[in-house]
């Protein structure tokens, strides 16, 4: 059964040799590799299962800090004014934090999706 190294498939996908070690490790099982470090080897069903998660785009919401200006007329929403999208957005709120955020400083998150951008609270530290 041929085998192929961990830095060809590096090459292969456009990726650094340490993205590919960390991926193969997380991703594979421990039968479909072999070797350590950067001469690792991998299977031909291993490097079958690698180009698939190559190719899986994951989703990663992006953060920004704001300070809450003012509740909206939709009390479940807060006006949060954030300088790195320069602008005042309104944020879903979780139920326990509804009016007790206003002058404060928050982090939330942007989700995209088809019929635009939406923004939710997201807890520090995660």
């Amino acid at each position: 059964m041929p085998k192929k190294r961990i830095g060809e498939l590096a090459i292969q996908f456009n990726t650094d040799i340490d993205e590919a070690v960390a991926l193969a490790k997380a991703k594979l099982p421990p039968e479909f590799i072999s070797g350590r470090g950067n001469n690792l080897w991998i299977t031909e069903e291993g490097v079958e299962l690698l180009s698939e998660s190559y190719l899986i785009e994951e989703i990663t919401p992006r953060h920004y800090v704001g300070k809450v200006l003012k509740q909206c007329p939709n009390k479940r929403y807060d006006y949060v004014y954030s300088k790195e999208i320069k602008k005042r957005v309104p944020v879903l709120m979780p139920q326990k934090l509804i009016g007790k955020m206003v002058g404060k400083t928050i982090t939330f998150e942007a989700i995209e999706s088809t019929s635009g951008t939406s923004y939710r609270y997201a807890r520090r530290g995660r």
